[in-house]
């Protein structure tokens, strides 16, 4: 089978958003009525969210059948009772690569292509485990066969797919990147089409008091495991939960980058802070961008060591300040952020201090290496910060985690 030649990736990812769009568009009010905003953005985010594809060569199975293979006849163009081909003894090698990932990408033409080649004997799509097969086959003589011959045929054609995966994985990203604005859009135009005080509610400042029987939980304005998520259900009024929208998020995760950057630079000063102390200098830099009129105070502290937006006695959003012990520390410190919330989708920080590893990138590498296994879903998006999402298996719920990690070693 020809691979890397049906339709355009453009045209495939450009239906799949307008088939999302349809879909929200489609929502009914009772069944946003007392639902959660975020819940209904994790879950559309994850019906349309296409894993990028990763090719595992060094896994590759080789299996060797001697078996009659045809061989071309060049007698045949000018001797017209010579046979085309004749029956030989030869060697049949079947080379299976194992990849995980979206597996319509092997029939998805990428934006950057070529037309020869790109042939495979068969792809498997992925079982239970995760993984399927690209499977590749070569019958040759057996009287021409070599052990070099074999590997370097088979090496071209796993090289070749891999940059046409890369490919792929190029414009497939792209699209991941762009799911959760448009759906927050277009989910947020379906909301105000349903809900009359969708737009009131949205314009209120902290806190926010909800309005008896309001539907939908509206965003607080303010100046290798794998996902699963259920199709958000009804929950009751007391229940109904807030939280900060996206921007906001990533708003706040450069504030503290802001701050992180400014105690680097002069380590010795914040290096004798214990973590409450760093905590308050963290707080006082996010209620200079953020105030409640009510209160004078946005961000405030709640217990030992973390900064949350409180919202009838919930937390919409969560700061929590470490100092690095470990990576067994750091893995027990993701785990209890289940234990802050009881609601379905809560937008965390946790931000790590190193005071004492000399080794920096020691740190870093140790962090990540918690990250991957303990995420349903990672991404690195500068040297010392990470955007992750941790599910907790029980109840599905999700948190929304960035990790920033800075050094003041001295």
């Amino acid at each position: 089978m020809q691979c890397f030649n049906g339709n355009s990736s453009h045209d495939i990812f450009e239906s799949l958003k307008a088939q999302l769009k349809a879909k929200i568009a489609e929502l009914k009010t009772e069944e946003l009525d007392s639902t959660d905003r975020d819940a209904w953005i994790d879950y559309w985010e994850n019906e349309y969210y296409c894993p990028l594809v990763t090719i595992y060569p060094n896994n590759a199975e080789l299996d060797l059948n001697q078996q009659t293979v045809q061989t071309y006849n060049s007698w045949h163009q000018v001797a017209w009772d010579e046979p085309e081909y004749f029956d030989v003894e030869g060697v049949r090698a079947t080379y299976k690569v194992p990849y995980t990932g979206t597996p319509w990408f092997f029939k998805m033409r990428p934006s950057t292509f070529t037309l020869s080649g790109h042939d495979a004997e068969e792809i498997i799509d992925p079982g239970k485990d995760g993984f399927g097969y690209i499977v590749f086959v070569l019958e040759t003589p057996l009287n021409s066969a070599t052990p070099e011959g074999i590997e370097k045929h088979f090496a071209d054609q796993v090289e070749d797919f891999s940059k046409q995966i890369e490919r792929c994985n190029k414009d497939a990203e792209s699209y991941n990147n762009s799911l959760r604005s448009i759906i927050e859009s277009t989910l947020d135009k379906r909301i105000e089409q349903l809900d009359k005080f969708a737009s009131l509610r949205r314009g209120l400042n902290l806190p926010l008091n909800q309005v008896k029987d309001a539907p939908l939980a509206m965003p607080l304005r303010i100046k290798k495991k794998t996902l699963r998520i259920s199709r958000p259900a009804k929950v009751a009024s007391s229940e109904q939960s807030y939280s900060i929208d996206d921007a906001t998020y990533r708003h706040i995760a450069e504030i503290i980058e802001s701050s992180g950057i400014m105690m680097e630079r002069a380590p010795s000063a914040f290096n004798a802070l214990e973590e409450k102390q760093l905590r308050d200098v963290l707080l006082s830099a996010l209620n200079t961008h953020y105030e409640d009129k009510a209160s004078g105070e946005a961000f405030r502290k709640h217990g030992k060591t973390d900064i949350q937006i409180p919202v009838d006695n919930h937390s919409a959003y969560i700061a929590e300040c470490k100092i690095w012990k470990g990576a067994e520390s750091f893995k027990k410190a993701l785990l209890q952020l289940f234990s802050y919330t009881t609601w379905r989708d809560t937008k965390v920080s946790v931000i790590v201090f190193n005071k004492k590893n000399k080794n920096f990138e020691k740190v870093l590498d140790s962090a990540n290496e918690v990250l991957e296994e303990e995420s349903i879903s990672c991404a690195r998006r500068k040297h010392a910060q990470w955007y992750c999402k941790i599910q907790n298996e029980i109840d599905e719920r999700i948190m929304h985690v960035t990790i920033q990690i800075f050094d003041l070693s001295v």
